[in-house]
């Protein structure tokens, strides 16, 4: 049975029993109530999306679920290569939210197994927990299993949490049956009359003589501890079921493979590995096999990985697909001889082979494709770097009783060069040396503390670090989402050195603290309020006139940093303050522009965008976002489209205040990856467009944006793409001042603007034309061309030349006109153009007839400039990436056609 076919009859079988089918969710995990799943990096079992429905904080749409669900876990990278572990893999799921429970799901297990994948009854064992007599029952006398094939377990084997009972932690848990099977012949099993039959399966099992398949796992008890500290079992009011089963070693079994790496689930990625190494993959233990499952496995792992919007980076999920990455190009450069980069020429196999069950393969290729192209090459540079700089300090050692890369080695490497100490210490293993990590751990404790030390803010009232605690100030209150000015009492007056004043005059640059401000503080990327803060004259102070040009928020308490223009800041003094309200509907404009950018590029790009940081300021908006290849201006033209037309529709921009936050994640509202929220929270929503979590400030309708557009699109970091935007009266700004440039640019053409493309594609082709005509004057005896004055080299005539600014086609031009000005000789010409080097070389039909060859020669010569070539016995063309060896090539051509010449006389 195909891979594909199983799939499908796993989840035909349950669905006729009433399970509902759902979609696997993604790698990087989230529950099905769309909450992010901090606990784990990955999603590593079938039910954890499930939480939710297993402790009762929501309901199932149905009771019954069933699913296949993509799975990754990272404790296993290292051992991956040999003929069992994996990264990635898929779980096969029938779950009971309070339906059926052992009874029902014990049988339907069996005939599963036995029926639908006909598999042999006599090659399995089970295992129940010790104390679980229903569960040894219903295997016993409903399935009819023989005694000695159940065997009960301990709660450190069949119980979940293992050792749940003794060891806790409180809450769900439950009993667990296994379903193993024989991978050998009976007569390999365990003997011995001393054992039992449950310790000759163990004694197997430690053997690898059995495979787990499956496992039903019965939620049905809550465990808590008494006052005592002694732990209780209360059953549950209602009991749940978790089967994981082992697709992967499901179909190992089905197939009669002898490891999961000889199914059509790898065969196919394995082929083309065969051919892109040209070395053949036989299933052995030898390092190349080694490396080919090692290289399938990890591609499988890193294309589901992108798809998921996952993207190789220094932390979290990122840095593990990035080892992954490195891992496999490192075994396919080291020990395949793989030199160009491949992943990306392997990717396409795992996504026709998998992109039917899973869309999201096919739909994202191209990132797929990309990222992966884009980091390989970005990392062989720092390979190729890594491994010749460890060969070197090896090399250093020869005659050392013990080879050793010094930690301060492995950090240089590691710190200057980008290379990761697990590949120097993975070489240097090969290599039959060690790497000091010690010293190399202290260099990197060293490097940490200075990095927080240069970091380390002063110790005023106000850091980041004290907040307001000194001072005792309350939480500022902030009135600027409902105005933009309102009237406030000074509570603090802070000196440029945090010190307490109780007075600022006249040209005196301070912090007031006020007890509430429509001023915004900076904060989600969005710049702070500046504005005024006025006091009447009252007969006993002037008039104050405080002016804003900061505002910034710590611990609640926001400061307003500026400079006294007029009168004098008292504290307790009553005050106005206003918001500069221009300049704030400048940043709504570009903040809420914001909110429909990110929407527009998930629609464009896919649902892999989020963001990764922005910047809102009165004259223009900055985006970062994930996305692994730059976006193309196709694809920036609809993006831009798809938030014109939303402007234009004018919609309303609705804020909703103190959302529950789970309720805001039912909704869908965006959330940026790495924000801390707390228990409610605001949520912004442009209607059937853009829902997001977000405390800026917004305008109320969407056409209020005015003019958008996209300024710039670049790469700021692997995996992460910047794009710069204007709204409102700074597009506007922008239209005239392009207009202008091209009126400009049109008169100095001498032709009308909506002509100057045309204009400026007939100026750069007459251009392209006088430069040819210049190189072939050149080259047919112009100024500057060489004189063709044939020296005598091993008994030929022979020229060679350098030409000064002479392109391929040039050079050519000169070794023909060379050659016909002498009946018999040779021709070797080279140049240097644009930084690029290029040699010709031309050898008479006489001369080719005593064995001089053309290509042999130039490819000597070529090797001098940092290059390669070939070609005919007459004729061949080469190229250098060394302009600086032009001439000591040339030099050196008259001894490789003397050497030739002797060889001819030779022979």
């Amino acid at each position: 049975m195909l891979a594909n076919d199983l799939r499908q009859q796993y989840l035909s079988f349950f669905s006729q029993r009433g399970h509902q089918i759902l979609p696997s969710s993604p790698l990087a995990p989230i529950d099905i109530l769309g909450n992010q799943d901090e606990s784990v990096l990955f999603t590593g079992a079938g039910m954890e999306q499930f939480k939710p429905y297993f402790v009762g904080a929501a309901q199932p749409p149905n009771p019954r679920i069933c699913t296949v669900q993509k799975c990754f876990r990272a404790v296993d990278i290292n051992s991956v290569g040999d003929t069992s572990h994996c990264t990635f893999f898929e779980m096969l799921g029938n779950f009971s939210f309070g339906d059926y429970f052992k009874a029902e799901v014990i049988p339907w297990t069996w005939e599963f197994l036995t029926g639908t994948l006909e598999l042999e009854p006599e090659r399995f064992n089970v295992t129940v927990f010790s104390d679980d007599d229903e569960a040894f029952s219903i295997w016993r006398e409903v399935v009819g299993l023989p005694e000695d094939c159940i065997h009960r377990l301990g709660e450190d084997h069949n119980y979940w949490p293992a050792n749940a009972i003794s060891q806790g932690p409180d809450g769900p848990c439950g009993p667990c049956s296994e379903v193993f099977y024989r991978l050998g012949s009976a007569d390999e099993m365990a003997h011995g009359g001393a054992m039992s039959p449950a310790e000759r399966f163990i004694v197997d099992c430690d053997a690898g003589r059995w495979l787990e398949v499956w496992n039903n796992v019965f939620t049905q008890f809550n465990r808590s501890t008494d006052s005592g500290g002694e732990p209780a079992l209360a059953p549950l009011p209602r009991r749940n079921n978790d089967t994981g089963a082992g697709f992967d070693r499901l179909v190992m079994v089905t197939q009669k493979a002898g490891s999961v790496y000889s199914t059509d689930l790898f065969q196919p990625i394995l082929t083309d590995i065969e051919d892109l190494s040209g070395i053949h993959y036989e299933g052995l233990n030898s390092p190349k096999d080694f490396a080919q499952r090692l290289i399938a496995e990890h591609v499988r792992s890193m294309t589901f990985c992108v798809a998921d919007g996952i993207l190789p980076s220094n932390e979290g999920r990122g840095y593990v697909l990035r080892y992954i990455m490195r891992r496999a190009i490192r075994y396919a450069a080291h020990t395949l001889k793989i030199s160009e980069p491949f992943l990306h020429k392997l990717a396409p196999r795992v996504i026709e082979q998998m992109g039917d069950f899973y869309p999201e393969l096919p739909e994202r290729s191209a990132l797929i494709v990309s990222t992966l192209e884009a980091e390989e090459t970005r990392f062989r540079r720092t390979l190729e770097i890594g491994l010749s700089r460890i060969q070197g300090l090896l090399a250093d050692q020869v005659g050392e009783p013990e080879l050793v890369i010094s930690g301060a080695d492995a950090f240089q490497l590691h710190d200057t060069w980008g290379f990761p100490v697990h590949l120097t210490q993975d070489l240097a293993r090969e290599a039959g040396a060690s790497v000091d990590m010690a010293a190399f751990d202290a260099a990197m404790a060293e490097q940490r503390e200075r990095s927080r030390a240069s970091s380390r803010l002063g110790g005023g009232l106000f850091d980041q670090a004290g907040g307001a605690g000194r001072t005792g100030q309350a939480p500022t209150r902030f009135t600027g989402y409902a105005r933009t000015s309102g009237e406030a009492v000074i509570q603090a007056i802070l000196g440029p050195d945090g010190e307490e004043l109780q007075f600022a005059r006249p040209g005196d640059h301070v912090d007031l603290v006020l007890d509430s401000t429509p001023f915004y503080a900076e904060a989600g990327g969005q710049v702070g309020d500046t504005g005024t803060v006025r006091g009447p004259s009252d007969g006993t102070a002037c008039g104050l006139w405080f002016e804003v040009a900061a505002t910034t928020r710590s611990s609640g308490v926001f400061r307003h940093s500026g400079v006294v223009r007029e009168g004098e800041a008292s504290v307790g003094r009553h005050v106005l303050a206003e918001v500069d309200a221009s300049r704030r509907h400048d940043i709504m404009r570009n903040h809420t522009a914001t909110h429909l950018l990110q929407a527009a590029l998930r629609t464009v790009l896919g649902d892999h965008v989020h963001q990764k940081g922005s910047l809102v300021t009165p004259d223009r908006l900055r985006f970062d976002f994930t996305h692994g290849a730059p976006v193309t201006p196709a694809e920036l033209a609809e993006v831009v489209d798809r938030v014109v037309q939303e402007v234009l529709r004018d919609d309303p921009v609705t804020v909703d205040a103190d959302v529950p936050l789970s309720d805001a994640k039912k909704l869908g509202a965006m959330a940026l990856f790495g924000e801390r929220y707390g228990e409610f929270v605001r949520v912004v929503t442009v209607p059937n467009f853009s829902i997001e979590l977000c405390g800026g400030t917004h305008l109320t309708h969407t056409g209020d944006i005015g003019l958008f557009t996209i300024v710039s699109e670049a790469g700021v970091a692997a995996g992460v793409r910047r794009i710069e935007a204007v709204t409102g009266r700074m597009a506007a700004e922008r239209v005239r001042e392009r207009e202008e440039l091209l009126r400009t640019a049109a008169v100095l053409l001498r032709t009308a603007p909506e002509q100057l493309a045309a204009a400026a594609e007939r100026l750069v082709h007459d251009k392209a034309e006088l430069e040819r005509e210049v190189r072939r004057l050149r080259a047919a005896g112009g100024a500057d061309a060489p004189p063709i004055e044939p020296q005598t080299v091993g008994g030929v005539p022979t020229v060679i030349s350098a030409l000064p600014n002479a392109d391929a086609g040039a050079l050519v031009q000169f070794v023909d006109r060379a050659s016909s000005a002498m009946p018999s000789g040779i021709v070797v010409a080279g140049a240097v153009l644009d930084g690029a080097v290029n040699f010709a070389v031309k050898v008479s039909r006489d001369l080719v007839a005593r064995g001089f060859h053309a290509g042999n020669l130039i490819r000597e010569i070529a090797q001098i400039a940092g290059g390669g070539g070939g070609g005919r016995p007459d004729f061949a063309r080469a190229g250098g990436k060394d302009p600086a060896r032009l001439q000591a090539a040339l030099d050196a051509a008259a001894g490789f056609i003397e050497a030739q010449a002797g060889a001819t006389h030779a022979s």
